[in-house]
């Protein structure tokens, strides 16, 4: 009895590895976690990849099918690398020197997670690996899309990109991206084609490198290309109205917002024509001074409404006078002689105006006091209430003068 339940040590040794053997597996659907200090000394961390398309090879150098792929897998990154595909590699060697040359030989870009341990390599046995070349594609959400040989790859390759394009983007530029876009649609739903030519032209020009962008981009541009023609062909009336200043101004923004279409091309020869003419640069040119004079209107008004009524005073004074016979200059010179019906305010000011000279002549009055020189004294301050008569300045001398010893 005793006999029969006897297992041999060596027997008992082959159960014990091939339990230690047994693999936990990353199957499709499964999200893994990738994330170590590859071979070459960089950072790598799935995680961070959110939005491309992730390939994670397992290889060898000993491995002849693995050679064999070589040029297919360096073939599939220059294809899709930049289109959105990051290459991970996981070599099972152990020999770490033959591993780095052999991949340089190849030309194997991509970073190699390698600890030396051959079939024991950690990822190897996290994503249940028995033989190779094996190879997982990842998707932009993170999970694993496909498994198997990379011979087989290609097709599920062009399918997935056609199906769910990575995001090439950085939060920020898709965050602009996306906004432009919004808003130049929404612009031509409002009948708005001016506001939607703007719109387009606030969309990062690197960002139609995103095919989902790219997609949505040429269908409001051909929409707004659509619209950018009936503004065009509005123009001609205004040419025949010489009303120039409008017709330069909508042929500039057409020509800018589009750029490198037919359409803005046409606009932009339009625009350099009518600049060739004397009596349009004439009347474009009053037409921007017009223009210039209500943004620095503008910045008034907002002194004026945060009640920094000082520097909103000097900058109104300052547009009237640059911008005479203007709009903005006249409002400006409007509110110029509002606060100068204030005497309080004109005070204020007047004062303002004489505060460096006045103060100056004081201190230097009270040196001379100081300095037991009264005369000197008496004699500055007298001159301060000369020449600033009724201010605060001339009160402040006389004060200090009836104050200093007979």
């Amino acid at each position: 009895m005793l006999r029969t339940l006897f297992i041999p040590a060596f027997g008992l040794a082959t159960i014990l590895a091939f339990a230690s053997n047994t693999r936990a597996a990353v199957a499709v659907g499964d999200s893994p976690k990738v994330a170590f200090k590859a071979a070459g000394g960089e950072q790598v961390d799935i995680a961070k990849l959110k939005g491309k398309y992730v390939l994670v090879d397992f290889w060898a150098t000993w491995c002849g099918p693995c050679m064999a792929e070589a040029g297919h897998m360096v073939k599939i990154n220059e294809d899709y690398g930049p289109k959105g595909l990051v290459f991970i590699g996981v070599s099972l060697d152990q020999d770490g020197a033959a591993m780095k040359n052999v991949a340089k030989e190849k030309n194997f870009t991509w970073p190699q997670f390698f600890d030396g341990q051959g079939w024991g390599n950690k990822l190897a046995v996290e994503f249940g690996v028995r033989s190779i070349p094996a190879t997982f594609l990842i998707d932009p959400e993170g999970k694993v899309l496909w498994q198997g040989h990379p011979g087989a790859i290609d097709k599920v390759l062009k399918d997935a990109f056609a199906k769910n394009p990575p995001r090439l983007l950085d939060e920020k530029t898709l965050a602009a991206a996306t906004s432009g876009l919004d808003t130049a649609a929404k612009k031509l739903a409002d009948k708005d084609p001016s506001g939607a030519l703007k719109a387009l032209a606030q969309v990062p020009a690197d960002a139609k490198g995103d095919a989902r962008i790219a997609a949505k981009f040429g269908e409001v541009q051909k929409a707004v290309e659509a619209a950018a023609e009936e503004m065009l062909s509005g123009v001609q009336p205004l040419l025949e109205a010489k009303k120039y200043a409008v017709a330069g101004g909508k042929l500039r923004e057409i020509a800018a917002s589009m750029k490198g279409t037919p359409t803005g091309d046409k606009a932009k020869q339009q625009y350099d024509e009518l600049m060739a003419k004397p009596q349009v640069k004439s009347q474009l040119a009053a037409a921007e001074r017009n223009e210039k004079s209500k943004i620095e209107l503008a910045v008034a008004q907002k002194l004026q409404a945060e009640k920094k009524d000082d520097q909103a005073y000097a900058k109104f004074k300052l547009i009237a006078a640059a911008f005479a016979g203007t709009d903005g200059g006249k409002e400006a010179a409007v509110e110029v002689t509002k606060y100068e019906k204030d005497p309080a305010f004109v005070k204020k000011q007047g004062e303002a105006a004489m505060a460096g000279k006045a103060n100056s002549a004081l201190a230097l009055a009270r040196a001379y006091a100081g300095s037991g020189k009264p005369d000197l004294a008496a004699k500055k301050y007298q001159s301060v209430i000369e020449a600033f008569p009724g201010s605060s300045f001339a009160a402040t001398a006389k004060k200090e003068l009836d104050a200093l010893p007979k």
